[in-house]
C-alpha cells in the first residue's frame, strides 16, 4: 500500500502592521491643528543702517555743512538736532524748560507717561487672558499719547528745515526706552513724506486738517513726495 506523502509544515502567515487606526487618528488631528493655527501679519519697515565712509572727501566736493538731522522721542517731546547744535524750541514752548525738548508736547509729561503705562498693562491682561475689549482700550491709551506728543508741530519743522535743506533726505529716529514702538514708527511716518496742506509753506494750523492730510505726490504724480525718507534707528544708551 503506497504511504501518503507528508506535506510540509509552513509556519503561520503574519499580518503586516494595521496602520489603518494610525492615519484615522492623523486625519482627525489635521483639522484641530489648522483651527489652532495663528496667523500673525508681518510689516517690513525700510529704514537704512547708518553709513560708514573711509578716508576724508575732498574740499572741492563739500558745498555746505550736511545737516545731520536727528529726532529723539521722549515723554517730554522731540528733541531734534541739526548741524551738530540742538535746535530752539519752537513757538508755544518753554525755552527755560529743562527737558530741552525742540518740540513741547500738548500734554504733560506726566499725562503721556500714565497713559503708556496704563497701554501696556492692558497690552499684558489682553495677553493673559484674550479679552479684545482690554486690546482695543490699550489702543486707545496708546492713541491718546500719540496725541498728545504734538506730531503737527514735528511735521512743520521738518517741512521748514527740508526747505533749507531740499536735497537732504538722511534723519535719525531715536527713542527712550519708555517710548513704546508704536511711536517711534509714528515719528518714522511724520518724517518720511509729504502732506497736502491748503497753505503755500506746507504748514497745518489745527489738528484735525493734519490728521486728516493725504500724502502729497512729487512732480512725476507717481511716488510720493519726500522730506526725509532715508531713515535710520539709533539706540540710546
Amino acid at each position: 500500500m503506497a504511504r501518503r506523502p507528508r506535506i510540509p509544515k509552513t509556519a503561520p502567515k503574519e499580518d503586516g502592521l494595521n496602520l489603518a487606526p494610525i492615519m484615522n487618528l492623523v486625519m482627525i488631528l489635521i483639522p484641530l491643528l489648522l483651527l489652532s493655527v495663528v496667523f500673525e501679519q508681518t510689516g517690513v519697515i525700510n529704514v537704512s543702517a547708518p553709513s560708514m565712509t573711509l578716508g576724508t572727501i575732498p574740499q572741492e566736493e563739500i558745498t555746505e555743512p550736511p545737516l545731520s538731522l536727528q529726532i529723539q522721542v521722549s515723554t517730554d517731546g522731540f528733541t531734534l538736532n541739526a548741524e551738530g547744535n540742538r535746535l530752539p524750541p519752537v513757538e508755544g514752548c518753554p525755552t527755560d524748560s529743562n527737558t530741552g525738548a525742540t518740540v513741547c508736547p500738548q500734554q504733560s509729561s506726566d499725562q503721556i507717561k500714565r497713559a503708556l503705562q496704563e497701554s501696556l498693562a492692558l497690552r499684558e491682561r489682553y495677553e493673559a487672558t484674550g479679552d479684545q475689549a482690554l486690546l482695543e482700550a490699550s489702543y486707545q491709551k496708546l492713541a491718546s499719547a500719540r496725541e498728545g506728543l504734538g506730531y503737527r508741530k514735528l511735521y512743520n519743522l521738518l517741512v521748514d528745515l527740508k526747505r533749507k535743506h531740499p536735497e537732504e533726505t538722511k534723519v535719525i529716529v531715536s527713542a527712550e526706552p519708555n517710548v513704546p514702538f508704536e511711536l517711534l514708527i509714528a515719528t518714522m511716518d511724520t518724517a518720511r513724506f509729504r502732506l497736502e496742506s491748503p497753505r503755500d509753506d506746507g504748514h497745518f494750523a489745527d489738528e484735525r486738517a493734519f490728521k486728516s492730510a493725504a500724502y502729497q505726490d512729487d512732480v512725476t504724480g507717481v511716488s510720493r513726495a519726500i522730506l526725509f525718507s532715508d531713515v535710520s534707528l539709533a539706540v540710546v544708551q
